[in-house]
């Protein structure tokens, strides 16, 4: 663990806590520092109350809880099976959870209700994690064999979406492709609290789990040797996390990077140790996605960028900067 741990946690607080007051400043209203108080008091007009408390308000708190899980699975991904570059989309989740979004999208799900598009997108992430674990479960859960198995999923589901755009109507596909690039903006608030209850307890649950996924790193044998049974938590672990992944991405789309960026990061600024590296990878993507989506709505208004696109953009060019840092290597 590395030192001034408790003023590193009190930046993220501020950090946070800054991300808040943007998030709830910006946008299409223009609504003051004062305004925003007394609106989360309820004490303001009516507009501006519902523009705080029933638009900004449960977007941020998606964005939020998004946010901390997906970065708190990538987190575990990257643990359980000592691979830097493990996370939801290498994995395959997000393309399941995309290929039943576009299946949903396909058949016009969307016009008859909106847990639909949700609900199958939670299906196909569901049916990528077994797919998944189905075809690693005799192989005892080996790092390599799990990426590699996420790789080929992610392909036949990258191919299935292509197939179902190119016979989509040009209204079905505009909405399908604005919800695989990430989208906050038209989420059901009905989601918000089983959503959020899911990830929360799944994250909490996850920090339980930090010091046997520190051992877990060392190797299966060390592990073994502290009779530890490797393959039977990894499988939990992974079924858990994988949960988490499912559930953020089916209400706001396939959003990239968050968990293979944030850990990367957070790893960097307070060490190896997953009883803190867990939970602070998690406060991260809680800062970190809820400041992309206002600037999504915000660098090029009136236009909405999705939220996805931003992500992808500031963690390709960190990984590029990462490739180019003379002497950097990839390692946990």
């Amino acid at each position: 663990m590395k030192n001034n741990l408790p003023l590193k946690l009190v930046i993220m607080i501020i950090l946070f806590i800054l991300a808040f007051v943007f998030s709830m400043l910006s946008g299409a209203g223009d609504i003051s520092f004062v305004q925003m108080l007394k609106a989360l008091f309820s004490n303001a007009d009516e507009n501006t109350l519902i523009i705080i408390n029933k638009i900004r308000l449960p977007r941020f708190i998606l964005a939020v809880v998004a946010g901390a899980g997906l970065a708190s699975s990538g987190c575990i991904f990257q643990g359980i099976l000592r691979n830097p570059l493990a996370d939801p989309f290498t994995l395959g989740i997000s393309g399941g959870s995309a290929f039943g979004a576009s299946i949903a999208f396909a058949l016009g799900l969307s016009a008859i209700g909106w847990i639909y598009i949700p609900m199958c997108a939670f299906i196909g992430a569901i049916i990528a994690i077994f797919l998944v674990y189905a075809l690693n479960i005799k192989k005892g859960f080996d790092s390599n064999s799990m990426i590699l198995s996420g790789v080929v999923a992610s392909y036949i589901f990258s191919a299935m979406v292509m197939l179902i755009f190119a016979i989509l109507s040009s209204d079905k596909l505009f909405s399908a492709f604005m919800w695989l690039m990430g989208n906050l903006s038209s989420f059901d608030e009905r989601l918000l609290m089983p959503v959020s209850i899911v990830i929360i307890i799944g994250i909490l649950i996850l920090c339980l789990f930090g010091n046997l996924i520190n051992v877990i790193t060392l190797g299966e044998q060390k592990a073994s040797s502290l009779g530890i049974n490797t393959a039977r938590t990894v499988k939990y672990i992974f079924l858990l996390s994988s949960l988490i992944t499912a559930s953020a991405v089916s209400c706001c789309g396939v959003i990239g990077f968050v968990g293979l960026m944030m850990p990367h990061i957070m790893r960097k600024i307070v060490g190896n140790d997953h009883r803190v590296l867990i939970p602070l990878s998690a406060f991260a993507g809680a800062i970190f996605l809820p400041v992309c989506d206002t600037l999504s709505k915000t660098l090029l208004a009136p236009v909405e960028m999705p939220v996805g696109v931003l992500t992808s953009i500031v963690g390709g060019l960190f990984f590029i900067i990462l490739l180019l840092k003379p002497g950097r290597k990839f390692a946990l």
